[in-house]
């Protein structure tokens, strides 16, 4: 580039996209705006977009998803990534990826060097078009990428894990479930390897370890104890719960000696999940009315 000197730009959603691989696209950044350092590429993409397996020999590419769920396959990896979610993909290396589930894909995708960003621009439409795989094929040699065929099929059980995070209702109940059968094996892997639980009462977060000891020390002071839902909805990549515990006080909790009476209190909880897995909780419940029924403060 002969270009040096770099300036204050702003791209905003006001711009009317081009459309790549029929695809509305934003290139939010290219060569001319980073003296050719990178490119910023915005992709809208359907339930059941796949994109071609390819190669590139120039740049390294970076993905972050926006919103919805991809299957991404790097080399011979496969990973389902959604929300928040950042993979990078060096040079050289055959990848691709699918979207899966209902619901479409928004992803930030970031080439360096910016060359791949022209790519996009050189194949890009006006209006919605079906894509010209010759087209393709040409100017995608033109750019040093290699076209490798189609994208190999999504293995099953990364397909199911997708679903089940979708279906995050569903996930909720087998969580409460698996608590409510002391399904422990069930009940650990719902929860994400970097799990951290929020707890009224509780200064610091609970990791996957606290969150097991509070479930055992929990369960041997209320041996009984079960949870109801009595509401539950979802949204995006949460979902949230009403729920009724009940139980009867047979081991010591708190500091307080076994006392034989029936407890009965209510909570709010939220819970965020990332590739099928709560990764976020929260959990708000009525400390007031448990210490009462159990006789440990005044009514």
């Amino acid at each position: 580039m002969t270009n040096t000197t770099l300036h204050p730009h702003i791209s905003t959603t006001a711009e009317p996209p081009v459309y790549f691989l029929g695809l509305p696209t934003r290139v939010i950044e290219t060569a001319e705006k980073t003296n050719g350092a990178f490119g910023i590429i915005e992709n809208v993409m359907p339930s059941g977009f796949a994109s071609p397996y390819h190669t590139h020999h120039l740049e390294d590419e970076a993905f972050y998803v926006v919103e919805g769920q991809l299957a991404v396959l790097c080399g011979s990896d496969w990973t389902l990534a959604g929300p928040g979610t950042y993979i990078f993909g060096p040079r050289e290396i055959p990848h691709g990826f699918r979207v899966v589930g209902d619901a479409p894909v928004r992803m930030l995708l970031l080439c360096a060097p910016a060359g791949f960003a022209q790519f996009v621009i050189d194949l890009s439409e006006k209006a919605p078009a079906l894509p010209d795989m010759t087209k393709l094929i040409s100017v995608a040699a033109k750019y040093k990428v290699d076209i490798l065929g189609p994208l190999p099929e999504t293995p099953l059980e990364l397909t199911a894990k997708a679903n089940a995070s979708r279906d995050l209702t569903t996930l909720n109940h087998r969580w409460i479930n698996a608590f409510n059968e002391r399904d422990w094996e069930t009940e650990r892997a719902v929860r994400s390897p970097n799990f951290q639980a929020h707890l009224s009462g509780s200064a610091e977060a609970l990791d996957n370890n606290a969150w097991s000891g509070f479930m055992m020390a929990f369960t041997k002071a209320f041996p009984d104890a079960r949870i109801t839902i009595d509401a539950c909805i979802e949204e995006g990549d949460a979902v949230s719960s009403r729920w009724t515990l009940t139980g009867t006080h047979q081991g010591e909790f708190q500091g307080i000696l076994a006392t034989g009476r029936r407890v009965k209190f209510t909570g709010v909880e939220f819970n965020r999940v990332v590739e099928g897995q709560f990764v976020e909780h929260w959990s708000m419940f009525d400390n007031l009315a448990l210490l009462r029924q159990l006789g440990a403060m005044a009514a």
